[in-house]
């Protein structure tokens, strides 16, 4: 049998969950669909040399981004291999836990250096604009260019 006190917490908990309802269907309703990698590109160089004055800065910072779309890539290609030996130590009763240690180690180690690249490359974009310009690119890119929303979209083997 359950205590007053129990059913005072979930009856607070359902009141609160009642409230936050209408919250997360308005966020569901203004999340914009991912726009085609390849759309989302065009837009991208697009804006840049539209939005950097000085076309050999801006021509620097399409290689950037072109150095980010390949590390984002090899990012993606990492989490499925990943993924793929994580299923196959799963699968592998016989796999002791210094397997699965080492291997989520390597992992954690091989994605910090991503996460640092990831961080030089902004850093050396940033470098390559002005505070007024980086403020538009960065924007566009927050929206639609985010690693994380490009990396952990559904995997095709994973």
């Amino acid at each position: 049998m359950r205590k007053p006190r129990d059913k005072a917490i979930v009856k607070r908990l359902a009141r609160a969950l009642q409230a936050l309802l209408p919250v997360f269907a308005l966020l569901a309703g203004c999340a914009q669909p991912p726009l085609d990698p390849a759309q989302r590109r065009a837009d991208e160089t697009a804006l840049v040399r539209a939005t950097v004055a000085d076309p050999a800065r801006a021509e620097t910072l399409l290689g950037l981004i072109d150095e980010r779309e390949r590390l984002i890539g090899e990012t993606r290609e990492m989490l499925r291999q990943y993924r793929r030996e994580m299923r196959a130590i799963n699968a592998d009763y016989g796999a002791g836990r210094d397997v699965v240690v080492d291997m989520i180690d390597d992992y954690n180690r091989d994605r910090a250096l991503k996460q640092l690249a990831f961080i030089d490359l902004v850093t050396k974009m940033k470098a390559a604009t002005s505070a007024a310009e980086w403020a538009v690119i960065a924007d566009f890119q927050l929206r639609n260019a985010n690693p994380r929303k490009l990396l952990y979209r559904p995997l095709e083997d994973g």
